[in-house]
């Protein structure tokens, strides 16, 4: 059974996800976007909220906040960005493309004032997503047909991305020793979730070609094998955690995503 987070961590959490949410979409209404827009805003909740995580290795509150702040800024810009090239909303395009360029924008200034050499954040997300779009645009060329190949595409748009994340957090924050084990975690903490996503969109969206769940489902990968997959990264996330004391809040966040891939999703692609 997956465990719950302790309340005391909840309360902490869903109080970064509200200010980040609060946050988000004033700028989103202020900057022209529509009701429907903010209200699609208002409900990426995992996105508001995976910023509280990435932020654990920074230990003042008020920068902590801020650089929150500032990571769901450009991490939403990136969702509407996604969302303007699988144009599966029904939102109007141009808001999108407008909204996605001016977060993005404004998120890059706060990170670089944040950061204690802005160089370190521009250089960063240059070699990220250099990374992260090339992997997209061969993904969508090259789907996967087993675990390997699915892994070397979820490295691009899910490892990388995230890790990507963990990296300016840690810079932003000031914590520069901390960047190597933020970006670890960030990186397994990202696959974990590109899992989930992967076979929830199965039935949300239904993907197939490429799609985890249907590889699973069709025999190519063996259920085992993405066991061990996740057991490998949740490995590889609380080794990150545990070598920085401040973080440890995310041990139970770990196995809590982790076990609801094993517990919830996965056996719903099972082979009979």
């Amino acid at each position: 059974m997956t465990a719950a987070l302790p309340a005391d961590y909840t309360a902490a959490m869903l109080a970064t996800e509200s200010d980040n949410r609060d946050h988000v979409t004033e700028f989103v209404a202020r900057n022209g976007g529509s009701p429907d827009l903010v209200a699609h805003t208002a409900a990426l909740r995992l996105y508001l909220r995976v910023p509280h995580f990435l932020t654990e290795w920074i230990t003042d509150p008020h920068t902590r906040a801020a650089v929150a702040r500032a990571l769901a800024l450009d991490i939403v810009a990136m969702k509407l960005l996604d969302d303007l090239m699988d144009d599966d909303t029904g939102l109007n395009r141009i808001e999108l493309a407008c909204l996605c360029l001016h977060l993005h924008l404004t998120a890059l200034k706060e990170m670089c004032e944040l950061a204690a050499d802005a160089r370190s954040v521009t250089d960063l997300l240059e070699t990220d997503f250099t990374a992260v779009c090339t992997g997209q645009i061969r993904t969508k060329s090259h789907r996967a047909r087993d675990l390997d190949e699915w892994c070397a595409n979820a490295s691009t748009y899910g490892a990388t991305f995230l890790g990507c994340y963990g990296s300016l957090a840690a810079l932003c924050g000031r914590e520069e020793k901390s960047v190597a084990p933020a970006r670890r975690f960030a990186e397994a903490f990202g696959t974990i979730i590109t899992i989930a996503d992967d076979l929830t969109d199965y039935e949300r969206h239904g993907e197939r070609e490429g799609n985890l769940g249907h590889l699973m489902r069709t025999g190519a990968v063996p259920a085992a094998d993405v066991e061990a997959l996740l057991e490998r990264l949740r490995a590889q996330a609380l080794d990150a955690v545990r070598e920085q004391p401040a973080s440890r809040g995310l041990v139970p966040v770990v196995g809590l995503y982790t076990d609801d891939v094993l517990d919830r999703l996965l056996p719903l692609h099972l082979v009979h």
